[in-house]
């Protein structure tokens, strides 16, 4: 299996003891996921406004082997895709920075059905 990286940040995953187990690169032109605001009104002076996501910019198509390290707001914008991987059980430094993962998760809704998912080599 395939394992790319398409967020703009270092992944690193580490094991419980916090031994890096692997590492991917930052993506050159990582997947992003548009948004168009549209003001509603203000609280009290602060702009309410409401938020449309569309589908991300830069995600290649699906490949057999190929698995793709996203966002989740990319991961979210795609449910139908079993092959996006989101970092979870984040590390974080003394100062609240994100370092490394332990995980991954799927958050396709194949995934959330109970349906097997091929595991990530």
């Amino acid at each position: 299996m395939r394992v790319i990286n398409l967020t703009p940040h270092e992944v690193r995953v580490v094991d419980a003891q916090a031994r890096v187990i692997r590492t991917w690169k930052s993506a050159p032109r990582p997947a992003r996921v548009e948004t168009d605001r549209v003001p509603l009104r203000e609280i009290d002076g602060i702009p309410l406004l409401s938020e449309e996501r569309t589908r991300a910019a830069n995600l290649p198509d699906p490949e057999e082997g190929v698995w793709y390290i996203v966002s989740s707001v990319v991961s979210s914008a795609h449910p139908e895709r079993c092959d996006l991987l989101v970092p979870s059980d984040l590390v974080r430094d003394s100062k609240g920075v994100v370092t490394a993962c332990r995980s991954f998760v799927i958050m396709s809704e194949s995934a959330r059905d109970g349906e097997v998912v091929e595991t990530v080599a």
